[in-house]
């Protein structure tokens, strides 16, 4: 009787076990229930601001996640913000609020698309906290720890909170876009997702050539069609493209060179070339 009244009283003892629950189910029903029981111990505990604010923010991200509901994730991650943020780390609510922005822009939240006043908050709020966006990115960027297929859920994460992030800064700060839009190529390339990589590749070196960083783009670009989608048409053509533009660039215009001289070759007529004309 004494558990079941202290659990009553403090609705927060409850989370645990249906956190278990939903875990082990992922069912409609374990989702509602959490939420619910988040929203409950929010009410009943509006002081406690650090505990309040992750249990806003973990019912967002079922919202968002499991119930397809992204009004409902935004609202409660801003009402998260709004009352219990100050003072506290905002990396795990802001890094939240900017997956919700990428799938946005993707439309794939036709609810959000519907609620304009939703949309233009939650750019105003990504665009207030940009530096807790750096915050997210460096917290799954130390969980990953040189990312590998085993970590893909936050490796994904981090691709579509550094796309959400490089979409806010392109018009004021090319460089953090450039630099965001290659961190992620990189990332999607490692955890096997080379068509991601290369629409990351394509926006630098195709949308800003003349940016010191769009070499790399663009041999990275080749390198991928070449090493990982095994295709030696747009490898070649996209080498030459290379040469094309940057013929003396001192980091890889070489490296392009002998790609396209060795295309589709094995390791061992590779050496026979070398062997014969050495050249």
């Amino acid at each position: 009787m004494l558990v079941l009244s202290s659990c009553r009283e403090n609705p927060a003892g409850q989370i645990p076990s249906l956190e278990a629950a939903f875990a082990r189910s992922g069912s409609s029903a374990a989702a509602d229930s959490l939420v619910q029981q988040y929203l409950v111990a929010v009410k009943a505990n509006p002081g406690e601001h650090e505990n309040n604010l992750r249990f806003l923010t973990k019912a967002a991200e079922i919202k968002f996640l499991n119930q397809k509901d992204a009004v409902g994730a935004v609202r409660l991650l801003n009402q998260g913000l709004k009352d219990h943020g100050v003072g506290l780390s905002l990396a795990e609510p802001v890094g939240m609020l900017a997956r919700i922005w990428c799938a946005y822009q993707y439309k794939s939240t036709p609810d959000l698309s519907r609620n304009p006043d939703d949309i233009d908050l939650l750019r105003a709020t990504l665009e207030k906290n940009l530096p807790w966006i750096d915050s997210s990115l460096a917290q799954l960027d130390k969980e990953l720890g040189g990312a590998t297929a085993n970590l893909q859920d936050q490796a994904l994460e981090f691709i579509q909170i550094s796309e959400a992030y490089s979409i806010l800064v392109q018009e004021t700060n090319p460089d953090k876009q450039v630099d965001l839009l290659l961190k992620a190529a990189g990332l999607a390339k490692t955890i096997g997702d080379p068509n991601k990589a290369l629409r990351f590749y394509y926006n630098v070196a195709e949308k800003m050539p003349a940016h010191h960083q769009a070499p790399t783009a663009l041999f990275m670009m080749a390198f991928i069609y070449e090493n990982d989608l095994k295709d030696l048409d747009k490898a070649k053509s996209a080498y030459e493209l290379f040469l094309q533009r940057y013929p003396n660039d001192p980091d890889y215009a070489d490296d392009a060179k002998n790609a396209i001289r060795f295309l589709g070759m094995s390791p061992e007529e590779i050496i026979r070339q070398f062997e014969n004309n050495p050249q």
